[in-house]
């Protein structure tokens, strides 16, 4: 494979980039995708007003290596022949291309919008996909919900209570976060990154500050990365029961639902501890962390984790040796290992259908190169993997922030960022609680952003919800929804 290789965070001078013809680009990630490599970036680089620079960005999990190459294309030659008929993993990346770039991926089996609803290449109308036949019926759903949530549209086709087919439609509130960045003072970006989804405000602040990092040179302080680390573990934690209490809740199980409802809180409070935000904001910056969080907090914040730690186990066991609620999880929403593998999924979704998948471990990034987490799987691919690998992640969360809070090291926890290097670039990826987090800057010649891309594990998953509902009956559709619990901002920027 004709590629520039790197590691996590490694910087790397843009020129480093192979550019190829269309051909070799097409043979080298082919080659690529046939050895396990996945796909986490395909976006232009650079647009003139004759050519568009396109990058492709794939990673090998086993070897723990990220490979960049490229190729140009001009509006005479602005095709090439899609991957995704053999790797529907990039199916969504291509779309995504074609729709920004008006680049065509000839073959493709099924190009659709990704952010724009209603057209695709060329402004031409999108027909979403339809069933015909005697008893078939179309139920749409959104974009307006009647609950407090973001807009995305669902349109399922079924027979009966059967749905065959759910196809989901997004971009309703694209907020164009990648170009803000562009011009978005130092103060700002770190502000917009917080913002890309508000629920992993410090899985996506971490990826920006990394980057940032890496391409400025900085020393980050053991114990800034220890606290960045436990903030990080935080969200998972308070996400994954927030999760819990939302599928317990679809099921009918109202005690469990509150319970899980109850410790969530006590964990967005002991983060609010640490920075003054329940949710992270302000906490992370380039170089390190805003604030050095105090004995007392730390003291208070250990108190909250014991309670939650015996709590939650208490709750799990009776959760999950519930006839009632087993019925309900078991065998619904499956989405089978290989299914899971050929599109992308990533995460908790992921490691619910059996795929060893955590850039902690494969990509370690901070605190994680020095601190082992194991990594979990399960077999059964349903609702039932998906709940019981977030209270098994919060299990091995809670004690890894035990662990590091009997230790915590000493020293400031902010450093000096440098100027960050011209005509560079670095692929900065983080495991957030939904999985796998991808930020790839690049540099003009005078250190300024040129190009930003943002990569959302929903940008996966959101197909596996679609595969997760074929063959199961239309009211099931909460409760998967729920197991895979995805970002409608994260995906749509």
């Amino acid at each position: 494979m004709n590629s520039l290789t790197v590691q996590n965070q490694q910087p790397f001078a843009v020129a480093d980039i192979p550019i190829l013809s269309v051909k070799e680009f097409e043979d080298s990630i082919r080659e690529a995708l046939l050895t396990q490599a996945r796909m986490i970036g395909l976006f232009g680089l650079e647009t003139t007003e004759s050519t568009t620079t396109v990058i492709a960005v794939l990673s090998h999990s086993a070897t723990s290596t990220i490979h960049l190459l490229g190729t140009t294309f001009s509006p005479a030659n602005n095709r090439y022949h899609s991957f995704a008929d053999v790797h529907p993993q990039t199916n969504y990346f291509e779309c995504e291309l074609a729709e920004n770039h008006q680049i065509i991926p000839e073959g493709h089996p099924w190009l659709r919008p990704v952010r724009k609803q209603t057209v695709i290449v060329g402004h031409q109308p999108y027909s979403m996909y339809k069933m015909e036949g005697e008893e078939i019926h179309e139920v749409a759903v959104g974009p307006i919900h009647a609950g407090v949530i973001e807009p995305g549209h669902f349109r399922f086709q079924c027979h009966g209570e059967l749905v065959y087919h759910l196809e989901i439609v997004l971009g309703y509130q694209h907020r164009g976060i990648e170009k803000l960045l562009l011009n978005a003072s130092p103060s700002q970006q770190i502000i917009l990154c917080e913002s890309i989804t508000g629920d992993t405000v410090i899985g996506h602040s971490l990826a920006y500050s990394l980057a940032v990092e890496a391409l400025s040179n900085a020393s980050v302080s053991l114990r800034a990365q220890i606290f960045r680390s436990l903030a990080e573990e935080l969200e998972r934690i308070a996400m994954h029961l927030a999760g819990l209490g939302g599928i317990a809740n679809d099921v009918g199980y109202a005690i469990g639902s509150a319970s899980y409802g109850r410790l969530r809180t006590l964990i967005i409070n002991s983060t609010a501890l640490l920075c003054g935000s329940r949710f992270g904001r302000g906490f992370i910056v380039p170089g390190g962390l805003q604030f050095d969080p105090m004995d007392d907090a730390i003291k208070t914040l250990k108190k909250n984790l014991h309670i939650v730690q015996n709590d939650v186990q208490v709750i799990n066991e009776v959760m999950f040796n519930s006839t009632s609620v087993l019925g309900r999880l078991d065998h619904t929403g499956t989405v089978e290992r290989d299914w899971a593998q050929s599109i992308g999924m990533v995460g908790p979704a992921a490691r619910a259908s059996g795929i060893d998948l955590d850039t902690r471990s494969q990509f370690p990034y901070g605190a994680y190169k020095y601190i082992h987490l194991p990594l979990i799987t399960l077999s059964s691919c349903d609702v039932f993997a998906r709940a019981r690998m977030r209270s098994l992640e919060i299990d091995e969360s809670l004690r890894f922030i035990f662990d590091q809070l009997e230790n915590l090291p000493a020293g400031s926890v902010q450093s000096e960022i440098n100027e960050i290097s011209p005509h560079s670039g670095v692929v900065s990826l983080t495991e957030g609680w939904r999985g796998e987090i991808a930020h790839c800057a690049f540099t003009d010649s005078n250190g300024k952003w040129k190009r930003y891309k943002i990569k959302d594990p929903s940008f996966h998953n959101w197909y596996g919800l679609g595969l997760a509902l074929r063959s199961e009956a239309i009211s099931d559709f909460p409760l998967c929804n729920k197991s895979f619990d995805l970002s409608y901002s994260g995906h749509d920027l």
